[in-house]
């Protein structure tokens, strides 16, 4: 099996100081870079010290981090060659990444207030002025997801989480708006709390999956209001059924 070593990206962003200890933080960090689709299962962690440097952290808080996640079983530490993110079933992987997110409420709600505002303009921008290009590197996107559910028996979750990232960070991209794009990264933390959210009810990532085919079907159209529609009706579905889970629970 390839390894990859995403040791030369820029993973993880300086953290800013709270009350909240900083090892807690920089294990904080490393989880939701797994539901950005940043990380999988078998990845090595860029060094202690670049690590440390990316996050503007001591080398200690990095090590403690890192000892915390080793007694959780989600790293490994191997002599000599760094640290791996555990290699396990990747369907229970993420479910117990989910687990330990912090996830507030009233944020992850107010975040979809903000997103059903952006993201059918986004949408909309992209079927009037997207490049043929990119609509059709989204329709590959979303076909492939589709194709990929078809095969896997494990690792749909992991799966799911890239996508989702992938699809919504590419389409604000294509909208060809830069200040949209800095907006959507900076909400890429919450972005990953809510994902995990919606992650953990049974049958959400699929149903996500066919709602992304059809915004890319009325993008292949160059229908903006249809795409717009379909943006909207596929975050309030979400954002339904996240509320739905909570009052369950």
């Amino acid at each position: 099996m390839t390894v990859r070593d995403p040791s030369t990206e820029r993973l993880f962003q300086p953290i800013n100081r709270n009350p909240k200890s900083v090892y807690n933080r920089v294990v904080d960090e490393i989880k939701k870079s797994i539901f950005e689709g940043k990380m999988s299962p078998g990845d090595r962690l860029p060094a202690e010290r670049e690590l440390a440097e990316m996050l503007g952290v001591s080398r200690t808080s990095v090590r403690e981090a890192l000892k915390m996640l080793a007694a959780e079983g989600l790293v490994s530490i191997r002599h000599g060659q760094g640290a791996f993110i555990s290699e396990q079933d990747p369907d229970e992987y993420l479910k117990r990444f989910a687990s330990h997110l912090p996830v507030n409420r009233e944020t992850v709600l107010d975040l979809f207030e903000v997103r059903e505002v952006l993201e059918p303009q986004a949408a909309r921008w992209v079927a009037e002025r997207g490049t043929q290009g990119d609509i059709q590197e989204l329709a590959s996107m979303v076909i492939t997801t589709k194709e990929q559910l078809g095969r896997l028996r494990s690792g749909r979750l992991s799966l799911l989480a890239g996508h989702d990232s992938n699809f919504h960070y590419r389409l604000a991209q294509a909208a060809g708006n830069i200040v949209l794009v800095r907006l959507m990264h900076s909400l890429l933390g919450l972005l990953a709390d809510s994902r995990s959210r919606s992650l953990a009810i049974p049958g959400r990532g699929e149903r996500s999956v066919d709602e992304h085919y059809e915004i890319v079907q009325a993008l292949l159209h160059r229908d903006a209001n249809g795409a717009a529609a379909a943006m909207l009706r596929h975050l309030k579905d979400v954002r339904e059924q996240v509320e739905a889970a909570w009052r369950e629970g």
